[in-house]
């Protein structure tokens, strides 16, 4: 790579070594690492930008698996500034579409936290809209949250109140000890160097403090069966973990007790049907069916399909 180069090699992600086997290749043109948000991209309509949310796209980066913790995640990347750029600039028109679907799982996903919690002092990483942390506080915790996208901050604070920092995460510098719980939804398989953030977390969580974390599992059976056409394979994501990697980064950041878990996770029918059409590109033809404004869609957007995060997720628990 050269000097200026957008791009760089990373050692493994989850043990820090540098010894690895290419799966598969980039099937990328460089200048596609620019562009992480095809729904955020000029010249897209507002239900194109949440159709382009749903499935954002069929390019990936170069997959490696490490020969020693067995991680998959992409090398090289875009520099960890440029990326956290783009998201910084990500904007979330999509919000209106997911709203319900992710506030009931956020439901379910507090009351995992319930069972476990020993405080009520909560930390969100990466809290997009904020579903969760709204959930959370309405069930009494006291919450604070991050998230690097300005528009998806905006969203959370304007929607419900809530105190949301944008900014990244390992720039805020919280109080040691400081915190009961740290979550990161869905927000691991995006970070360039989630071992620096891991350690960070159990630096800030109280002795005996809880951390949660979810994934896409590579190990699941929709990523088995699908291979490089899983919905999970995509630009954004540039880690893969299963519930095993994830445990064993948990477990080399200094977490013990270290756990799986399930919640229950909700997708409206409407959702689910534009994702099976853009997923099978078919969707051109189709796009009336499942649209919110017709009176088949609006029924179907309010009919919810109720499944196991462990179908497609890994849920991994651990203390400080």
């Amino acid at each position: 790579m050269q000097m200026d180069s957008p791009f760089e090699y990373r050692n493994c992600p989850g043990c820090g070594e540098d010894d690895f086997e290419i799966l598969f290749e980039s099937n990328m043109k460089s200048d596609d690492f620019n562009v992480l948000f095809e729904y955020a991209m000029e010249g897209y309509d507002s239900q194109e930008r949440v159709e382009g949310y749903l499935v954002p796209g069929k390019e990936w980066g170069r997959h490696v698996r490490c020969k020693r913790c067995h991680l998959i995640y992409v090398n090289p990347t875009e520099k960890a500034s440029k990326i956290n750029e783009h998201y910084s600039e990500a904007k979330n028109t999509h919000a209106p579409a997911i709203r319900e679907s992710y506030l009931r799982t956020a439901r379910s996903q507090v009351r995992l936290i319930e069972k476990y919690a020993n405080g009520t002092n909560l930390l969100d990483i990466g809290c997009a809209q904020g579903f969760f942390l709204h959930s959370a506080h309405e069930a009494g915790y006291t919450t604070k949250g991050v998230e690097l996208s300005q528009d998806a901050a905006e969203y959370a604070r304007r929607e419900f109140g809530l105190d949301v920092e944008a900014k990244p995460f390992e720039e805020l510098q919280f109080p040691e000890s400081h915190f009961d719980v740290v979550t990161l939804w869905q927000t691991l398989e995006h970070v360039p160097y989630p071992l620096v953030t891991l350690k960070e977390v159990h630096r800030i969580l109280k002795p005996g403090g809880l951390v949660a974390v979810s994934t896409p599992d590579i190990e699941a059976t929709p990523a088995r069966v699908l291979g490089k056409r899983w919905w999970d394979i995509k630009r954004l994501h540039i880690n893969q973990f299963s519930t095993r990697t994830l445990s064993g980064i948990l477990r080399n950041t200094g977490f013990r007790d270290i756990s799986s878990a399930s919640h229950r996770g909700f997708v409206s029918l409407s959702i689910l049907v534009t994702m099976m059409l853009k997923y099978l590109s078919v969707y051109e033809q189709s796009k009336s069916l499942p649209d919110p404004a017709s009176p088949l869609g609006n029924i179907m957007d309010k009919m919810m399909f109720v499944y196991p995060s462990r179908f497609n997720h890994c849920v991994v628990l651990g203390f400080k």
